[in-house]
């Protein structure tokens, strides 16, 4: 039986199918994240207009706990970095330039989106916190607490 949350999936690629026409897209949607990831897909599309310019998502994951999506235009495929150092993640995006102003705006709306995850319980939405389990960190919150089970980043796949 489809889940309400595979359903808006579903949804969201016949409404936005140029999003995701990537050939082996790698593609990771979180049950919590999943209505800021159709917020920001909605407000890209209305970025771009009636010139869609080539635009489509090339991965979306979890990394460090917190959601991460990358895409790519005809005119330019951003680099992002993402940097670790004992005092908090850093991130940093290249290969933009002056010219790439709607690439920069899709930038923008998808940092906001992902900065939103950092805050959010990956399972169901709810404020949450990034934690250490085992080797990997995922934000979670105190009902889907990492330390109650395993199955929790399994379950939060869509």
């Amino acid at each position: 039986m489809a889940t309400p949350e595979f359903e808006q999936l579903q949804d969201l690629k016949r409404r936005f199918a140029y999003m995701f026409q990537t050939p082996r897209l790698g593609l990771d949607f979180y049950r919590g994240w999943l209505p800021d990831f159709i917020r920001a897909c909605e407000q890209i599309d209305a970025v771009l207009g009636d010139d869609k310019r080539g635009f489509r998502f090339t991965q979306t994951k979890e990394k460090y706990g917190s959601a991460r999506y990358y895409f790519s235009t005809n005119a330019a495929t951003p680099i992002r970095l993402s940097l670790t150092d004992g005092q908090g993640l850093r991130e940093l995006t290249m290969g933009l330039k002056d010219e790439h102003d709607i690439e920069k705006q899709i930038a923008a709306i998808l940092h906001e989106a992902e900065k939103k995850s950092l805050h959010k319980c990956m399972l169901c939405g709810a404020p949450g916190e990034i934690s250490r389990f085992g080797g990997w960190l995922a934000c979670a919150c105190k009902a889907h607490s990492l330390d109650k089970s395993g199955n929790v980043l399994r379950d939060a796949v869509v």
